[in-house]
């Protein structure tokens, strides 16, 4: 696997970034065996290029937050390639949805601010929006531009407000909010069509752009006011919309059930958690400055038409001239079958075990592996088996921990013991918590808690190890989860 190192830009980042202790991906000791080994992957490192943004971003963070910096940096990646290269075998494109969770006064801020600067460095700021307002405005940023490129802060409170109008009624310009997302999201590589009133509103509009242009005898203008026109009746051409949301586990966690996930929006989305509520701070910080030569390359991977528009304060920011294809490596096309028949058996597996709203979220898994795979290789020209190997354990990763979330929402009813299991996993991660800090943030007895724990020991999902912190010279015990 690739290591952290700028040798690529002859970059010395050792005084920037400590070494972070390498994240392998759980074994598989229940259901069907994996498709393929995933030795020697680290999950809070990508392959390539991918991953030498994540340490820049990294980098920036006073303290810790390696694997919101991950997401970051493929989101980034897929925003800056996406709208000018196609992946030629499996028709899948770069956009990503993804909720960043972090508890507060954590440093979510810089991972938000440096998401900021990568697609500033690649001349796409005018493509960026700090919020969602309702359906019709979505649509609208994407009339304006190609790409909508959403990176939202406290993304948690506007989920709920949304998902309370669509319970409970009111705020009903909200409730579209997830069916256009999702409908949007979908379209990246085809046409969204236009509701009958915004075409007609439209037609006026670019009918009066066509004839001002060619009696100035603009012909770039002309050209792009008659696009416009043919895609008010034929639809959006390759709408990109992207989500990066930040918010905190209490504002977020409750998002996080099986009617989204049958719906697809969170199916859809990649969730990553920083379980860690008081990361230590670095010592002698300074943020890193992005190299040059990573500046140039961002702006190089998204050249042509965004760059193009930059030019123009009127342009539209849009990709016109013929797609950068990315194919597959002939070892990647095996990987990615058997990793396809592994998630038909691993549905039926979860079916059994957690309900129908597993099996619609290992589906998409598969998109999310393909997406992820995908923008790991759109800076390097091909998909590799690195790539996929990478982007499954990822993939499979955040899957897994999803599935918990949804099946302890669900289930906190009906069944009680599973549900307070399946939370007690998302609590305790890999780090671990001591019982008596469970205790406090889930706000549950510690005779309790420690049952259903000798239960997860028992079944090999938890385990008691010795934690960092020390007590009078000796380190406390602490629970964490399994990695197989």
């Amino acid at each position: 696997m690739t290591e952290n190192t700028y040798s690529e830009f002859d970059f010395d980042y050792d005084d920037f970034l400590p070494p972070h202790e390498p994240e392998a991906p759980a074994e598989a000791d229940t259901g069907p065996a994996l498709p393929f080994a995933l030795g020697g992957v680290d999950l809070l490192s990508p392959p390539g290029f991918v991953g030498q943004v994540t340490d820049w971003i990294d980098a920036q963070c006073r303290y810790p937050r390696r694997r919101l910096a991950v997401a970051a940096a493929l989101v980034s990646l897929g925003n800056i390639g996406g709208l000018r290269h196609v992946d030629l075998d499996y028709e899948i494109t770069a956009n990503l949805m993804t909720f960043c969770v972090a508890a507060s006064a954590t440093g979510k801020e810089r991972i938000l601010e440096a998401t900021q600067q990568l697609m500033g460095a690649a001349g796409m700021s005018r493509v960026m929006h700090g919020g969602i307002k309702s359906e019709q405005e979505i649509t609208r940023n994407l009339i304006e531009h190609q790409a909508a490129c959403y990176v939202v802060d406290e993304i948690g409170i506007f989920l709920t407000k949304v998902r309370n109008a669509q319970k409970r009624g009111g705020a009903t310009y909200l409730e579209g909010v997830f069916g256009a997302l999702m409908s949007i999201y979908s379209k990246a590589a085809g046409r969204y069509l236009l509701s009958g009133d915004v075409r007609r509103d439209l037609r006026k509009v670019y009918s009066q752009m066509l004839s001002a242009c060619q009696e100035e005898g603009d012909e770039d203008g002309a050209t792009s006011a008659k696009r416009m026109l043919d895609m008010v009746d034929q639809g959006l051409h390759r709408p990109f919309l992207s989500v990066i949301g930040f918010t905190t586990p209490s504002t977020f966690d409750e998002t996080i059930d099986g009617a989204n996930a049958e719906q697809g929006f969170i199916g859809r989305a990649l969730i990553i958690h920083e379980h860690d509520i008081n990361p230590a701070p670095r010592a002698n910080f300074t943020r890193a400055p992005m190299p040059e030569q990573m500046q140039l390359r961002l702006a190089a991977l998204a050249q042509g038409g965004v760059m193009d528009a930059m030019k123009r304060q009127s342009a539209r920011v849009e990709w016109t001239g013929d797609l950068e294809p990315i194919g597959t490596e002939p070892d990647a096309h095996v990987m990615i079958r058997a990793a396809m028949d592994w998630s038909i058996a691993y549905a039926a597996y979860m079916d059994e075990n957690t309900g129908g709203a597993s099996v619609a979220m290992v589906r998409r898994m598969i998109e999310q592996m393909l997406k992820v795979s995908l923008i790991l290789a759109i800076p390097h020209g091909v998909r590799t088996a690195d790539h996929v190997r990478w982007a499954f354990a990822y993939c499979r990763a955040e899957l897994d921990a999803k599935v918990r979330d949804v099946f302890a929402n669900d289930n906190a009813t009906a069944r009680p013991d599973e549900a307070l299991a399946a939370r007690i996993l998302r609590y305790i991660g890999e780090e671990g918590l001591s019982v008596k800090t469970l205790s406090n943030r889930m706000k549950t007895k510690q005779d309790k808690l420690e049952a259903i724990l000798k239960r997860l020991e028992a079944s090999g999902d938890a385990a008691q190890v010795p934690g960092k912190r020390k007590v009078k010279g000796r380190p406390i015990t602490i629970w964490r989860a399994s990695q197989g």
